[in-house]
C-alpha cells in the first residue's frame, strides 16, 4: 500500500507520519515551494498531547511549548474576571495530559523533522492538486503542473477549500462566518500588563474576544483579536473587516483591552469559516482528513487537533489485517465524524456564547461566576478524546 497525501500541512504531515508509524508508505505533496505554516499561537488541550505522544513527537513539541497555570476569561467591558479553569496537577490528573500553547511552526516543524527521518515518507513541493482519478482499486492523482502519480489511497488533506472535496462533495465554497481575527506576537519585555502572564486568558464582550498567551517557552506573548464585522452583518460581503472595523468595535471595552490592540498587526486579517458537518468523507479509496472535512470556527482551539486525531485513527483503519481500502476508509470516517461534528456545532455556539449581548451577556456573566474552577465536566467529552 502507498498513500498519497495531497496538503503538507500539519494535518497532511500528522497523516504521513501516523501512517509511518504502522509502517505504511506515503508522499505527501504540497501546493507551496516549500513546507512551512503561517499563523501564530495554537492552543493544545489534553487531547492534543496524547496525539502528539502516539505520533511520537511530544518531546520535542514540549521543548519550545508553555504550560498555562489556567485558563481564564474576563469580561472586556468590566475587566471582571468571570471564571477559570485551573490547568495545574488537578487537571493533569483528570485527563492524564497537560494544556499546553506552541507557535503553529513550532508544531509544524517538528511534523516534519519527524516525517524527513521516515524512509517511509516522501516529500513534495510544489505540487497542487488539480484532479484525481480512481481505475482499478488505483488512484491517479492529475498535479497543476501536469504531472500525475498513482497509489493505492488518496487523502485529501488540502484544506478549507479543498480540490479533493469539491470532486468528492461538490459543495462549494465553505461558510463565511462574518467573524474576522487579527493577530499579532511581541516580545515578553514589550508587554505592560503581567498580571496574566502564566495564564491563557479571553477577554470577551459584545460581538468580540481578544486572546491573549505565551508562546516559544514564554519568550513572545501572541495575541489576537476577533470580532463581528459590522459591515458583513449590513449585507457587504466583499468589503468588510478592515482595521478601521476592529477599532470600532473595540471602542466599548475597558481602557486596558483597548491597550491590547497595539500588540495586534493592523495590515492583515483572517475571515472565518467553517462548513456544515456532513458524513461523506470518503469515496472509493479516496478519504479527506483535517479541514477539508470538517473545518470549524476556532473557538474550541481544535482544528488543528482534530486533524491529529484524524490521521492516528486513519493509520489505524489501514493498518488492520486484509484491510480493504474502502471499508477501511468508512470505518475512518464512521469513527470520526460524530466527534467532529460535535466540535463543528459547538465551537459555533461557544462563540456567541463568548460574543453575548445585553441579557445574554449578563446570564452567561452569571453562569460563569457560578462555576468550580476545578470542576471539569463541561470539558470532559473533548479533552479526554480518542
Amino acid at each position: 500500500m502507498e498513500v498519497i497525501i495531497a496538503g503538507g500541512g500539519i494535518g497532511g504531515l500528522a497523516a504521513a507520519l501516523a501512517l509511518a508509524r504502522q509502517g505504511i508508505r506515503s508522499q505527501v505533496f504540497e501546493k507551496s515551494d516549500e513546507f512551512g505554516e503561517i499563523g501564530y499561537g495554537l492552543q493544545l488541550g489534553p487531547n492534543a498531547h496524547r496525539m502528539l505522544t502516539r505520533l511520537g513527537i511530544v518531546k520535542e513539541v514540549e521543548q519550545t511549548a508553555v504550560f498555562p497555570n489556567a485558563l481564564v476569561a474576563i469580561d472586556a467591558l468590566t475587566d471582571r474576571e468571570l471564571t477559570r479553569i485551573n490547568t495545574g496537577e488537578g487537571f493533569r490528573k483528570h485527563f492524564g495530559a497537560p494544556y499546553m500553547v506552541v507557535h503553529r511552526r513550532d508544531l509544524h516543524g517538528a511534523l516534519l523533522d519527524a516525517c524527513r527521518g521516515h524512509s517511509e515518507i516522501g516529500l513534495h513541493t510544489s505540487k497542487q492538486l488539480a484532479r484525481f482519478e480512481e481505475t482499478a482499486g488505483k488512484v491517479t492523482a492529475h498535479f497543476a503542473d501536469g504531472t500525475n502519480v498513482s497509489g493505492s489511497v488518496l487523502i485529501g488533506a488540502d484544506g478549507l477549500s479543498s480540490c479533493a472535496r469539491e470532486a468528492i462533495m461538490g459543495d462549494g465554497p465553505p461558510r463565511v462566518s462574518g467573524h474576522v481575527t487579527y493577530r499579532g506576537v511581541v516580545p515578553v519585555d514589550e508587554v505592560k500588563d503581567k498580571s496574566h502572564f502564566d495564564d491563557m486568558t479571553i477577554w470577551i464582550g459584545p460581538g468580540l474576544h481578544l486572546v491573549q498567551y505565551r508562546l516559544r517557552g514564554g519568550t513572545v506573548m501572541n495575541n489576537v483579536a476577533t470580532f463581528h464585522s459590522p459591515k458583513f452583518y449590513a449585507g457587504n460581503k466583499t468589503d468588510f473587516g478592515g482595521p478601521e472595523e476592529l477599532m470600532q468595535m473595540y471602542s466599548p471595552t475597558t481602557a486596558h483591552v483597548r491597550d491590547l490592540l497595539s500588540y495586534i498587526g493592523k495590515d492583515k486579517n483572517w475571515i472565518l469559516c467553517d462548513r456544515e458537518p456532513r458524513p461523506d468523507w470518503t469515496r472509493g479509496n479516496v478519504a479527506l482528513l483535517g479541514d477539508a472535512a470538517h473545518p470549524t470556527l476556532q473557538y474550541l482551539a481544535q482544528g488543528a487537533v482534530m486533524a491529529m486525531e484524524d490521521s492516528v485513527v486513519l493509520a489505524e483503519q489501514l493498518a488492520k489485517p486484509s484491510v480493504e481500502i474502502p471499508a477501511a476508509l468508512k470505518a475512518y470516517q464512521e469513527a470520526r465524524y460524530l466527534r467532529t461534528a460535535r466540535v463543528q456545532i459547538t465551537s459555533r455556539i461557544f462563540g456567541e456564547i463568548m460574543h453575548a449581548r445585553g441579557g445574554a451577556r449578563d446570564l452567561r456573566n452569571h453562569l460563569m461566576s457560578q462555576r468550580n474552577p476545578d470542576h471539569y465536566r463541561e470539558i470532559d467529552w473533548l479533552y479526554r478524546g480518542i
